[in-house]
């Protein structure tokens, strides 16, 4: 297996890097906290463009065992359903991970008084 040199390797090479006890990031003022183990599927995943009762198309993101990862929002055609496919690769290649647990919720919009 080829080693990743230390310096920002390139999206392609991130997306296949297998790392065993991965670090999500943390907010500066919290303690860092670890990430469960991410196991090896037994096979790649895969991308299922199914139809859609009523029309259309959406696309199914399953793991190496079969499981569902993701669905997408119906596509109005397969050709269209396609280049769905290919944005999320190409965003999953250099995507990174936000931790978005430490936020505090968005303040409830305020209602006006009745008189």
């Amino acid at each position: 297996m080829q080693k990743i040199p230390p310096v920002l390797p390139s999206a392609a090479q991130r997306a296949h890097a297998i790392r065993i006890v991965p670090h999500a990031p943390a907010p500066a003022r919290s303690v860092p906290h670890k990430v469960a183990v991410i196991r090896r599927p037994s096979a790649p995943g895969k991308f299922e463009i199914v139809r859609v009762d009523g029309g259309g198309f959406l696309i199914r993101m399953l793991d190496g065992n079969g499981a569902v990862l993701a669905l997408s929002r119906a596509y109005p055609d397969i050709a269209a359903a396609v280049h769905g496919v290919e944005a999320v690769r190409e965003c999953a290649a250099a995507a990174h991970i936000s931790d978005e647990t430490e936020r505090s919720p968005a303040p409830e919009p305020l209602t006006p008084a009745l008189h």
